[in-house]
């Protein structure tokens, strides 16, 4: 072994191998030095394109000063699912990929914008899938709060945001599909007698603050209203107009619809978000018993393989008051028939507030036709509305039809 290292071939290579190795670390060693502060200096959070946090993160980018300022942006158009684009559409303004560099909250943040290269490695079909976009946040520190605390800022910016909008859903055999055609009604265009209009408001905006309320009186978080009355009356029409003036987003059920059960029931009840208005219609068609089983071809109703049809008595109350209750949500249930609805569905605790809709009153008349008709002078025809007993919808409807026959 001495022999060899007496010899100048190889005694020279080790010392050239020696000194290569050494320029190479003394090169990485900048870099190496840096990524050890970095990694004991702050703290970083990296988020996924595939997670909704991360369009969340970009609202969120263009709502601070640094987007105002900064020398790369990227600018997309938001739109909501199933929406066209349109000139209108909202354009948000993000900083574009890259490492950027700025101040926020007193605090250094630097903020890389990475888009893959290459696809991953799973190959599907012979190609790759498409990599991950991802934002990765880090802040000059040694804790998380504050890492933590601007996550939920972003969190918060989208929620805030989200209340902007309202949305509506429909139920379709056990899930909840938008409805991109679904606008809020305003509140001052549903003409609800003022004394039932002013209760309904004020113990939503009370149920609305109450949940530390409740939470101590060991009290279910969520409210229930009954709208019965008439056809045409506005009941569905009072349900939009109160989501529209709280924020909340409507979602729809008919306990009547196609394969609609107490399963489904269950499933629909229990995926409500907080913040939220379920209107159930039409509570009358609930089944009384509790199972109604399909015959088969052999007229045998018993068979196992049966299954139970229609939303019971018992499975309805279940989700309005018992273990399958929503947390934070408020049920608004309709019916044109209340004479046909069960007693234990009536009982205080299950129903909070109830609102009978009738025919249209001297005041709703005369507020739509100042409404529809401004600076119209009327002549008798609240007296003949009153003695036909027209509905809201015959009231607007006939209001309507005068305006065509004027123009």
């Amino acid at each position: 072994m001495i022999d060899l290292l007496h010899n100048q071939l190889i005694g020279g290579g080790l010392v050239l191998m020696l000194t290569g190795a050494v320029m190479a670390l003394l090169r990485k060693a900048p870099l190496t030095l840096f990524d050890w502060i970095q990694d004991r200096l702050t703290v970083s959070v990296l988020i996924s394109d595939r997670d909704p946090l991360f369009e969340w993160t970009k609202l969120w980018l263009d709502s601070i000063p640094y987007s105002q300022k900064a020398r790369r942006l990227m600018c997309s158009l938001l739109r909501e699912e199933d929406e066209e684009f349109s000139a209108q559409s909202r354009m948000i303004f993000a900083p574009s990929y890259g490492r950027h560099f700025f101040r926020y909250r007193r605090r250094w943040l630097w903020m890389d914008y990475v888009k893959p290269d290459k696809p991953d490695v799973t190959i599907i079909g012979g190609r790759g899938n498409r990599g991950s976009e991802t934002i990765k946040l880090t802040i000059l520190g040694f804790g998380q709060g504050i890492v933590r605390s601007i996550v939920k800022e972003i969190a918060d910016f989208a929620a805030e945001d989200a209340k902007r909008q309202v949305r509506g859903f429909i139920s379709s055999y056990g899930w909840w599909r938008r409805m991109p055609q679904f606008k809020a009604r305003e509140l001052s265009t549903v003409d609800l007698p003022a004394a039932d209009e002013q209760r309904v408001v004020a113990a939503i905006k009370e149920f609305l603050g109450a949940r530390k309320i409740y939470a101590e009186r060991g009290i279910p978080y969520h409210l229930n209203l009954l709208f019965a009355g008439l056809p045409g009356t506005g009941k569905t029409s009072i349900a939009s107009a109160l989501c529209g003036y709280f924020g909340l987003n409507l979602y729809l059920l008919n306990i009547a619809g196609p394969g609609m059960n107490d399963e489904r029931l269950v499933d629909l009840v229990l995926s409500l978000p907080r913040r939220s208005m379920l209107l159930m219609e039409d509570v009358d068609a609930v089944v009384p018993d509790r199972t109604k089983k399909p015959k088969t071809k052999d007229g045998d109703s018993d068979s196992p393989k049966s299954e139970s049809e229609g939303v019971t008595l018992s499975g309805l109350l279940n989700c309005m008051d018992g273990i399958t209750a929503p947390d934070g949500a408020i049920i608004v249930m309709t019916t044109n028939h209340p004479e046909f609805l069960d007693p234990a569905l009536l009982r205080p605790g299950r129903v909070d507030i109830r609102v009978d809709f009738g025919a249209a009153t001297r005041e709703q008349i005369e507020r739509m036709y100042y409404r529809l008709r401004p600076n119209t002078k009327l002549n008798g025809e609240v007296d003949v509305m009153l003695t036909q007993r027209y509905t809201t919808a015959q009231v607007q409807a006939e209001i309507l039809t005068r305006i065509s026959g004027a123009n």
